[in-house]
């Protein structure tokens, strides 16, 4: 396998919930309704949640320098009153995690595992840090118990966004050894799992694949068609009979429902079994074809449009109006259009404001 493929680069493929990339001025007054619920109920994580997908928005639309400034502002609502409950320093280091990630997503991998790195060191040393202009207090805690729910979260942080900037360069084994480093194999089909059977595929060693794909526990449904796809990409590379575990794959699919935030999982996943099914205009890749439109146009996401519109097999197999369909939505989800249009920034701003209050007003002692 091909380790800087699409196939590979799709893996970890793991069901975590991600909102769906709406068309621009939904997905912005969702957030409105968003921040209006957060005042009306005074609750901290909702607002918190506005901050999060707005700097997400800003990414998306290609305005890098506006994300990251809501990624500071959103810190320094938290970071001002430490020490904190656990709960309270996760929301107000998930901007921290997120001016990593933008630097991720500007190219600079390295430079944003190692401020991964560097942020879960000095959280597990109790040490005064500094990323990117936003102080991390020594005393970001309130107690040691607060202190180890943090630590726990930002190890799974760790683990799955450092694994994600080794694997997108195609440096398998250096990502399965960082999840080595942090214990995360695991028995289950999740990020740790998963990497160690990517890291034996592109390397040649289908022997030791198959041995951790039988050796695997089940796990949920979604880890167990997970499993069943990479026994078919194992069989392929190993060039061992496919036909009966490709079928039901395939029919294991098509009839699961995608869960609510889990679209561009579904998708993801749907498009590596597109791959396994080869170039044939076979039905069983015209029928895979059909389902990836229809919950695509279905769950009205873009982050989805974005993802079949750049599969090959996808294209030849589409019919023009599937096609169209895609592409419609894209635009009409502005990602990387490089402006928000007045009225629907303003909107945004108020939301912000409003969220940002309700995040200081929750920090205030009573």
């Amino acid at each position: 396998m091909d380790p800087h493929g699409p196939t590979a680069q799709r893996f970890p493929l793991v069901a975590r919930f991600r909102p769906a990339c709406l068309p621009l001025p939904q997905r912005i007054r969702a957030l409105v309704d968003l921040a209006d619920t957060a005042v009306r109920k005074a609750d901290q994580g909702l607002a918190s949640a506005v901050y999060n997908q707005a700097a997400l928005i800003a990414s998306d639309l290609g305005l890098p320098d506006l994300a990251r400034e809501l990624c500071h502002q959103h810190a320094t609502s938290y970071l001002h009153a430490c020490p904190l409950p656990a709960m309270s320093a996760i929301r107000g280091l998930e901007p921290v995690v997120n001016l990593a990630r933008l630097q991720i997503r500007a190219g600079r991998a390295d430079e944003g595992r190692q401020r991964l790195l560097d942020l879960y060191g000095a959280v597990e040393a109790g040490a005064h840090a500094r990323f990117d202009g936003v102080g991390i207090p020594a005393d970001l805690t309130a107690t040691e118990a607060d202190c180890q729910e943090v630590r726990a979260w930002l190890w799974r942080v760790l683990l799955a966004d450092g694994t994600r900037t080794l694997t997108t360069a195609g440096r398998w084994a250096e990502a399965l050894t960082h999840i080595d480093s942090h214990r995360g194999v695991g028995k289950r089909m999740l990020d740790g799992r998963q990497v160690a059977v990517l890291a034996a595929l592109v390397s040649g060693d289908t022997t030791s694949a198959a041995g951790l794909l039988h050796d695997t526990t089940p796990g949920d449904p979604w880890e167990q068609l997970v499993t069943a796809c990479l026994t078919v990409l194992c069989r392929l590379d190993a060039q061992q009979p496919v036909d009966e575990h490709l079928a039901e794959l395939i029919a294991a699919y098509l009839q699961r429902s995608p869960e609510s935030g889990m679209t561009v999982f579904d998708i993801r996943l749907g498009l590596t079994i597109l791959d396994a099914v080869g170039p044939a205009e076979t039905p069983a890749a015209q029928r895979m074809v059909h389902a990836l439109h229809r919950r695509t146009a279905e769950a009205e996401d873009g982050y989805a449009a974005r993802e079949v519109l750049a599969h090959p097999l996808f294209l030849s197999l589409a019919t023009d109006r599937e096609a169209q369909d895609c592409r419609a939505l894209v635009r009409a989800c502005a990602l990387g259009a490089g402006a928000i249009p007045g009225h629907l920034h303003g909107e945004l701003a108020a939301a912000l404001r409003a969220s940002d209050k309700v995040i200081r007003d929750s920090l205030v002692p009573r």
